[in-house]
Protein backbone atom coordinates (compact mmCIF):
# COMPACT_ATOMS: atom_id res chain seq x y z
CA UNK A 1 0.00 0.00 0.00
CA UNK A 2 1.34 3.68 -0.69
CA UNK A 3 1.78 6.29 1.58
CA UNK A 4 -1.39 7.99 -0.51
CA UNK A 5 -3.46 4.73 0.10
CA UNK A 6 -2.52 4.83 4.03
CA UNK A 7 -3.16 8.31 4.56
CA UNK A 8 -6.78 7.71 2.83
CA UNK A 9 -7.73 4.87 4.65
CA UNK A 10 -6.53 6.72 8.19
CA UNK A 11 -8.73 9.43 6.97
CA UNK A 12 -11.86 7.67 6.26
CA UNK A 13 -11.28 5.77 9.63
CA UNK A 14 -10.99 9.43 11.43
CA UNK A 15 -14.26 10.63 9.10
CA UNK A 16 -16.13 7.66 10.27
CA UNK A 17 -15.02 7.64 14.00
CA UNK A 18 -16.05 11.63 13.99
CA UNK A 19 -19.58 10.60 12.18
CA UNK A 20 -20.41 7.97 14.67
CA UNK A 21 -19.01 10.11 17.85
CA UNK A 22 -21.19 13.30 16.43
CA UNK A 23 -24.09 11.52 15.86
CA UNK A 24 -24.75 9.93 19.21
CA UNK A 25 -28.58 8.13 17.86
CA UNK A 26 -26.98 5.43 16.50
CA UNK A 27 -27.45 2.18 17.24
CA UNK A 28 -24.84 -0.41 17.33
CA UNK A 29 -25.80 -2.16 14.03
CA UNK A 30 -26.16 1.69 12.55
CA UNK A 31 -22.54 2.20 13.45
CA UNK A 32 -21.33 -1.29 12.28
CA UNK A 33 -22.65 -0.52 9.03
CA UNK A 34 -20.83 2.81 8.32
CA UNK A 35 -18.32 2.82 5.83
CA UNK A 36 -16.67 4.52 2.87
CA UNK A 37 -20.10 4.68 0.40
CA UNK A 38 -22.14 5.71 3.45
CA UNK A 39 -24.40 8.91 2.10
CA UNK A 40 -24.55 10.74 5.95
CA UNK A 41 -27.70 13.17 4.91
CA UNK A 42 -29.89 10.52 3.08
CA UNK A 43 -28.67 7.10 5.12
CA UNK A 44 -28.99 8.92 8.52
CA UNK A 45 -31.59 11.53 8.00
CA UNK A 46 -28.76 13.68 9.56
CA UNK A 47 -30.40 17.23 10.93
CA UNK A 48 -28.33 20.55 10.09
CA UNK A 49 -27.39 20.89 13.69
CA UNK A 50 -25.62 17.55 13.20
CA UNK A 51 -24.11 18.24 9.66
CA UNK A 52 -22.67 21.63 11.85
CA UNK A 53 -21.33 19.63 14.50
CA UNK A 54 -19.91 17.53 12.89
CA UNK A 55 -18.04 19.80 9.96
CA UNK A 56 -16.56 21.90 13.19
CA UNK A 57 -15.45 18.30 14.80
CA UNK A 58 -13.78 17.91 11.56
CA UNK A 59 -12.35 21.16 10.70
CA UNK A 60 -10.40 20.90 14.36
CA UNK A 61 -9.62 17.71 14.13
CA UNK A 62 -7.66 18.31 10.52
CA UNK A 63 -7.11 21.35 11.31
CA UNK A 64 -8.60 22.65 7.35
CA UNK A 65 -11.52 24.64 6.47
CA UNK A 66 -13.14 24.01 3.67
CA UNK A 67 -15.82 26.45 2.20
CA UNK A 68 -18.96 26.18 3.05
CA UNK A 69 -20.10 25.68 -0.85
CA UNK A 70 -17.25 23.15 -0.76
CA UNK A 71 -19.31 21.03 2.63
CA UNK A 72 -22.56 21.79 0.49
CA UNK A 73 -21.15 19.63 -2.22
CA UNK A 74 -20.01 16.37 -0.31
CA UNK A 75 -23.08 14.08 1.55
CA UNK A 76 -20.82 10.26 1.66
CA UNK A 77 -18.00 9.30 3.94
CA UNK A 78 -15.69 8.61 0.63
CA UNK A 79 -16.86 12.19 -0.46
CA UNK A 80 -15.73 14.10 3.12
CA UNK A 81 -12.42 12.10 2.99
CA UNK A 82 -11.69 13.67 -0.44
CA UNK A 83 -12.45 17.11 0.62
CA UNK A 84 -10.30 16.59 3.94
CA UNK A 85 -7.22 14.98 2.20
CA UNK A 86 -8.06 18.20 -0.93
CA UNK A 87 -7.31 20.53 1.69
CA UNK A 88 -4.81 18.93 3.76
CA UNK A 89 -2.95 18.37 0.27
CA UNK A 90 -3.28 21.89 -0.28
CA UNK A 91 -1.35 22.96 3.41
CA UNK A 92 2.48 23.94 3.43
Amino acid sequence: MTNDELRRESVVKDVIRIFIDTIDFLSDDEKSSVNENTDIIKDFKMNTDDATLMIMNLEKHFSVSPSYEEWRQVSSIRETADLILKHLNEKP
